[in-house]
């Protein structure tokens, strides 16, 4: 991965770089050396329109040899070859030849295009001295009077020599930048590299069961969007997978309840059975004290049973929920009714405490009237003799507030984490004698959350406990 990615990445660099660096080049340089050739012509025009104003006394009074010294002093002081020619294209002066053994200039193409236009130019080899040189024309005028030309020449070699300095100068340049866009290239592919080789680590990490793996984030870009996406994955799988040890342990710990609870009435059944066989059934008494029992049991495994089933049938699907109207103050009512005989044999009082005017709600009656069938009911068994239960109702908003209050045995602090859950009991030889099936509360945390509702208990020893449920009007 190492090996691939980031060298092609860097490759691609490269291979754009050299191109980039190639072609700047070769346009820097044609540039340079158009701009290179004419500063020179500049240079050489506006020194010969100089020499030509130097010389222009001695062509107009036919000084030859004057022109001839002023000429060959002048080229040397300019090191260029400097001809000067009257307008009918004889040879005055020249620094490199003598002008009598010169043939006639009027032909030259830099002399006709000065005298036509003032200024001329050529490269072309030279006659006289055998190799490529630059011409530069320029007219001489007095007045309207045109008295001749002055030449420049100056060799290609040397302009040649020139530009071959502005190309190395830009070929080291080049290379100067490509050794520049390389390094920024390398760290460039690196840094694109990089991450994608820790999400690669990573994504294999997470593969074999890590999910504590994280890819550190890298900026707001695809990369760092993606590796959040990684690392986001990451934590959804850790929780996915916690949730199933979690639910495995639940399961677990379910059939080993279920199990248990359904192991003991079921011995005690089959003891008094097999017991009624061993001839107890002949002794009427015994037989209708252990058929007592045996209903009792069977009772116990029927409400084990029925609490079970309601309890999945919750916890597979919320479409078992059908809401209608429903006034909890006249289902309160109706629930704490159904109580009167057993607060009646325990001496107990219920009072209903209504702090508002509208406790209508959207509900699934029956479920609601099982949540607090089970709080109640729980709340009786708890409490003991002449104790007292107190229901509180009041609206919050949106919401309905119900709180269940007793003054019973109350719940230890420890234990207060886990009466939700399925076959928890604080006492358990109690709620056996008492006949409860561990699963009442479990059924109505259930049905709250099915209703998007919330439910909650406090409890201090010896004092008793308060279970509040609130519940959504709609």
């Amino acid at each position: 991965m190492r090996s691939k990615i980031i060298w092609k990445f860097f490759g691609a660099f490269i291979f754009l770089t050299i191109i980039a660096v190639f072609v700047l080049n070769f346009f820097v340089s044609v540039k340079l050396r158009g701009h290179f050739e004419q500063k020179i012509t500049e240079k050489l025009q506006s020194n010969a329109v100089l020499v030509g104003d130097i010389l222009k006394n001695d062509v107009l009074q036919g000084r030859l040899e004057a022109i001839q010294t002023r000429t060959e002093a002048l080229a040397d002081e300019l090191d260029l070859r400097i001809t000067i020619i009257d307008k009918h294209g004889t040879v005055l002066g020249d620094s490199e030849e003598q002008p009598s053994r010169m043939e006639d200039h009027k032909d030259r193409p830099e002399v006709i295009k000065a005298m036509e236009i003032r200024f001329g130019q050529s490269t072309r080899p030279s006659d006289t001295v055998g190799y490529n040189m630059k011409y530069v024309a320029v007219r001489v005028d007095d007045g309207d009077n045109v008295l001749g030309v002055v030449r420049f020449a100056l060799p290609l070699s040397e302009v040649q020599l020139e530009i071959r300095t502005i190309y190395r100068a830009v070929l080291f340049g080049a290379i100067a930048a490509m050794a520049i866009a390389l390094t920024v290239a390398y760290f460039v592919s690196r840094s694109i590299t990089h991450p994608i080789l820790q999400m690669q680590e990573t994504a294999r990490a997470i593969a074999k069961g890590d999910f504590s793996r994280k890819v550190r984030m890298m900026g707001k870009d695809e990369l760092g969007e993606l590796a959040k996406s990684l690392n986001t994955m990451a934590d959804e799988l850790q929780q996915k997978m916690d949730n199933l040890e979690r639910m495995d342990r639940m399961k677990t710990d379910f059939v080993a309840s279920v199990s248990h609870e359904l192991k003991t009435p079921l011995t005690l059944i089959k003891g008094y059975i097999e017991t009624l066989q061993d001839k107890a059934i002949d002794d009427k008494e015994k037989a209708r004290k252990f058929v007592s029992i045996i209903k009792e049991h069977a009772e116990r495994l029927e409400n084990i049973v029925n609490d079970l089933l309601s309890l999945s049938e919750l916890e597979l699907s919320k479409n078992s929920i059908e809401k209608t109207d429903c006034d909890l103050r006249s289902l309160m009512d109706e629930v704490a009714m159904s109580f009167g005989h057993a607060l009646a044999e325990k001496r107990q009082t219920l009072n209903i405490n209504p702090q508002g005017g509208d406790f209508r709600i959207k509900a699934d009656r029956d479920k609601i009237e099982q949540v607090f069938v089970n709080l109640i009911d729980n709340a009786v068994k708890y409490t003991p003799e002449a104790g007292k239960i107190d229901i509180s109702i009041w609206e919050q908003q949106e919401m309905v507030t119900i709180t269940v209050e007793d003054n019973g045995i109350g719940i230890p602090k420890e234990h207060l984490d886990r009466v939700f859950e399925r076959f928890y009991r604080v006492d358990k030889a109690r709620s056996r004698e008492l006949g409860g099936t561990g699963l009442g509360l479990g059924i109505a945390k259930h049905i709250v959350l099915a209703h998007n509702g919330r439910i909650h208990i406090e409890s201090r020893v010896n004092k008793g406990t308060t279970v509040s449920v609130v519940l959504p009007k709609e």
